[in-house]
């Protein structure tokens, strides 16, 4: 990384204002070995201006000199890379009761995570600080050699209120109601910080092949679900999206209650915590438990999950229909007994379905839904740095 930055340069530009050099940072990173001469072509730049932005982009230690190869008579021409292990993302995922927290590369190396309990957290400041322990020590870790953060993704239940910029409906952990990320992070670090519940979109499709039109259901404490066609998400375009609520439609009248205060919601009979009170055991009071009553034979546990399930794929084909989604994939903590419940949930689904529409659908379970759910949050919080705009 250059310690210094020449005047001419500093007169020209912004050095903490990316946004002008983005467009040639997006070419290093997908050429992956690029010439100032290769980028500056690539974007349309004169070659003087394009070795200003590079100037900046190593200076800030975005991008690095690999290598000169030789052009004869003492001439060489330089090859950059993007520099992948010294720049990070931040990864903070609420997965109630737990808080994962990690540090990923740009390369998607994990170099630091931790997990958290937070059953006992009532107040924003107690969370705050477990927040703070987290992060003074991946500041530390990031700053090796160096590098830095440059994006923080969080990913919650309960959704951001686009004016203000608050946590709002977050029913299953109302601490977070009130809390403002964006904020917290920029003023006490620093740094940029992206809020939305989409992560495990992102991790999921990545099996699917390019531009599905794929429907991701979330089976957890609560019930969420991301329609997208390949990387573009088209059911969250605004914070009013009726599937970023879908486990609080309200499908009984005067019905059972829900966390998030009204009656009937379907969260209330096909959610984590509704199949847990249903099952009454006080030995099983978690979503760990409750898999494993599941899948170690406890016939009641299995009943509560069946009736749960049938109920999604009842309620799932309307928004199925209405985002024509032509496959569909369970991620979340629950979604390891969804084999065992899978032709309940298909049973839902025939009611409005045909064979060959289920069938094209395959509904399948998620491999390793906690790695989905990190993989998805890292994706978008790189993209998040490098397409600000999106």
């Amino acid at each position: 990384m250059a310690k210094t930055m020449p005047d001419y340069i500093k007169n020209r530009f912004d050095i903490d204002d990316l946004t002008s050099s983005l467009g040639l940072l997006r070419v290093i990173d997908e050429r992956g070995q690029i010439s100032q001469a290769e980028a500056a072509e690539a974007v349309g730049l004169s070659f003087g201006t394009c070795n200003l932005h590079f100037r900046k982009l190593e200076h800030v230690g975005l991008i690095r000199r690999i290598k000169n190869i030789s052009k004869g008579r003492g001439r060489s021409t330089g090859i950059w890379e993007l520099d992948r292990e010294g720049n990070f993302c931040l990864l903070l995922l609420f997965d109630v009761p737990f808080l994962y927290a990690s540090l990923v590369d740009f390369g998607g190396k994990v170099v630091l995570e931790q997990r958290e309990e937070l059953s006992g957290i009532a107040e924003s400041a107690a969370l705050e600080g477990r927040i703070g322990d987290f992060m003074e020590t991946a500041l530390g870790r990031a700053g090796e050699g160096g590098g830095r953060i440059r994006q923080v993704f969080v990913g919650m239940p309960g959704s951001v209120c686009p004016h203000r910029g608050i946590v709002i409906n977050s029913a299953l952990f109302p601490v977070l109601d009130g809390m403002n990320f964006k904020a917290l992070m920029q003023q006490r670090y620093g740094l940029p910080c992206h809020s939305l519940g989409l992560g495990f979109y992102h991790g999921e499709i990545r099996y699917l092949p390019p531009g599905t039109r794929a429907f991701v259901l979330e089976w957890n404490l609560g019930v969420r679900a991301v329609a997208g066609v390949g990387e573009r998400v088209i059911s969250h375009v605004n914070q009013e999206s009726l599937l970023s609520e879908i486990g609080h439609i309200v499908i009984e009248r005067n019905g059972k209650p829900c966390h998030c205060g009204k009656k009937g919601c379907l969260e209330a009979y096909a959610s984590g915590w509704a199949m847990i009170e249903a099952l009454g055991d006080e030995n099983v009071q978690s979503l760990e438990a409750f898999c494993e009553a599941v899948l170690g034979g406890n016939s009641r546990a299995l009943e509560i999950a069946g009736d749960a399930a049938y109920l999604l794929g009842k309620k799932l084909t309307w928004p199925l229909q209405t985002m024509q989604s032509k496959r569909l994939v369970v991620s979340g903590p629950l979604s390891k007994i969804f084999p065992l419940v899978r032709e309940r949930f298909v049973e839902g689904l025939r009611l409005i379905f045909t064979d060959a529409e289920i069938a094209e659908l395959n509904p399948v379970s998620s491999s390793d839904p906690f790695a989905a759910m990190q993989y998805g949050a890292y994706r978008c919080a790189r993209r998040q740095f490098f397409f600000p705009d999106e």
